[in-house]
């Protein structure tokens, strides 16, 4: 009996061995996922949300249902969809993970913190944001940048802006307006006013001061401006202290003004503060003509769309002549800086008029931008920039018309001149990995210019392969065009050609104090960019490879 029951538990136990490998086999291969079902994605692709997942198709599933789901909730998140949810499921049976995703769309809007309903009825009205979309924090964030006309680094360091609440089964967005009654900034402004280091003035360290009184009623502002530098080798302060202030609430009417004693130039268009300034503590080049301005003004700005302003300013000034004073670079210092162009002095009465269109909306315009915009100071355009870092394929432009008028007569002026300026800029991305861009600057002038104000161009900035300013005149025409090939703001080859003239139309004097007219400057070549920084070849066009000229950009010309 007790042989025979050895040898029935034996045999079972021999049995029990020979299933077991089969037994984890059957078991490790329901474990392993054979399908991803993905349900619910409309905003990222699925391919998006399978490299999300850190398990994949014929692998074992190493990780929880909840913890994929984390996951893909993250990368929801991590663009902006706030509010996601994600649930998964892992069917052992058939080897199928489920995905089933609920992305956020919204049932209804509802603002907080607005006390007139017809104001809540018009905020609802214009949010960009409305029922039926899909909650993203970076699109809302624009949305109610551009309703409330406000900076939108302002709006990001706010938290609690937005929340998702289930009302009634509704899913209604919970829009905060309440702000802090204003903002104060007090830092250095090393460039932003004047040129941090001149030949004219030495090291000019500054301080800047920014100040933002916000209207909750009416959901408007009030935005004061200061500026005060000190100019060591001129032994003189500059400052500038003004204000701005939009009215109406739909069509905006900005109205501001300025008192200044600053030093300035005309040839901002051409390269940067940071780049003027560094060309001469260093290597002891002056790239730009400086003179000073003491004075007052007014100005306003009428924004008759998100796109298009039309702008006035009426300047009060003493315009005076400055002379190199600085005797220190950190080479060369054994060469003379160029000679500062002599500047007419004189009161300076004036009006400028002017309009802007571009094709990103003014409504997202920091207040400080938009503030130093408004007061005309850079009639021949700013440099652009392509926004998310480059990441954008959409095109971006800008084209801006001054005119700025003196006469002895109604304006009491000591000066007799009318000046236009036409500057338009344009970028287009042509691929991910390619661009163009062009500009068309057109100057005009009657009456007699003063030095100060006349058109010059050559070299960088305008003209590769040519002196700086190596034309000027009372008329300009110049076009530049690029076409860059590579990563934008990694690493980028540029090819450029510009074409220039200016001269000297009408001529009000001597007609031989005239500088030879040796027609249209033509220059060509290429550039490497790196991380922002570029360094430039370029040649005259009828004098290659003689010509070469090698520049250091920190940006793009324009």
């Amino acid at each position: 009996m007790s042989r025979t029951l050895g040898f029935v538990i034996g045999a079972c136990a021999v049995v029990s061995l020979a299933r077991a490998p089969t037994v984890h086999a059957q078991d490790a291969q329901v474990r392993t996922i054979l399908d991803i079902v993905i349900r619910g994605a409309k905003e990222l692709s699925n391919d998006t949300i399978r490299h999300a997942i850190p398990v994949e198709v014929g692998a074992p599933l190493t990780e929880s249902p909840d913890r994929i789901a984390e996951a893909v909730k993250k990368r929801y998140q991590d663009d902006g969809y706030t509010f996601a949810r994600v649930d998964a499921a892992f069917d052992a049976s058939t080897g199928t993970l489920t995905l089933t995703i609920d992305e956020g769309v919204i049932d209804e809007v509802e603002f907080q913190g607005v006390d007139d309903p017809s104001l809540a009825r018009r905020f609802t009205d214009e949010f960009a944001v409305r029922a039926g979309d899909v909650f993203n924090r970076k699109n809302a964030m624009q949305a109610l940048e551009v309703l409330l006309r406000r900076d939108s680094r302002d709006l990001r360091n706010r938290r609690g802006t937005f929340d998702l609440v289930d009302r009634n089964g509704q899913r209604v967005l919970l829009v905060g307006l309440r702000e802090p009654v204003g903002r104060l900034r007090l830092v250095p402004d090393l460039g932003d006013r004047e040129d941090w280091f001149t030949p004219v003035d030495g090291f000019v360290p500054s301080l800047g001061f920014s100040a933002a009184v916000f209207d909750h009623r009416e959901f408007n502002h009030a935005y004061v401006h200061g500026h005060f530098s000190l100019k060591t080798a001129s032994h003189r302060a500059g400052y500038a202290l003004g204000f701005e202030r939009p009215i109406f609430r739909t069509t905006k009417l900005y109205v501001g003004g300025e008192l200044h004693d600053l030093t300035a130039s005309d040839d901002q268009w051409q390269l940067s503060s940071t780049e003027a300034s560094l060309a001469a503590i260093g290597p002891r080049k002056s790239f730009r003509d400086y003179y000073r301005r003491r004075g007052v003004q007014i100005n306003a700005a009428w924004r008759v769309h998100p796109h298009a302003e039309l702008l006035f300013a009426w300047r009060r000034e003493r315009q005076e002549n400055l002379v190199v004073e600085s005797d220190f670079s950190l080479w060369n210092d054994e060469e003379p800086f160029r000679p500062n162009l002599v500047a007419d002095a004189g009161r300076l009465g004036a009006i400028v008029i002017g309009g802007s269109l571009d094709g990103d909306s003014f409504d997202r315009e920091s207040l400080g931008a938009t503030y130093r915009r408004h007061l005309l100071e850079r009639p021949f355009g700013e440099r652009l920039e392509f926004p998310d870092g480059g990441h954008d394929t959409s095109p971006i432009w800008r084209i801006d018309w001054t005119s700025e008028i003196s006469t002895p007569g109604g304006l009491r002026s000591d000066f007799d001149f009318k000046r236009h300026v036409v500057s338009g800029r344009a970028r287009v991305p042509i691929s991910e990995h390619q661009d163009f861009g062009a500009r068309i600057i057109g100057g005009w002038s009657d009456g007699l210019l003063p030095p100060q104000r006349q058109f010059a161009i050559g070299g960088l900035g305008s003209v590769h392969g040519y002196a700086f300013k190596e034309q000027f005149g009372n008329t300009l025409a110049l076009m530049n065009l690029e076409y860059g090939l590579g990563w934008r703001n990694t690493f980028e080859i540029v090819g450029f050609f510009d074409a220039g003239h200016a001269t000297f139309h009408h001529l009000s004097f001597i007609a031989a104090a005239a500088p030879r007219d040796i027609g249209w400057l033509k220059g060509v070549g290429f550039g490497i960019a790196i991380a922002g920084a570029r360094l430039d070849f370029g040649y005259k066009l009828d004098a290659i490879p003689s010509s070469l000229q090698v520049t250091l950009r920190l940006g793009r010309t324009f």
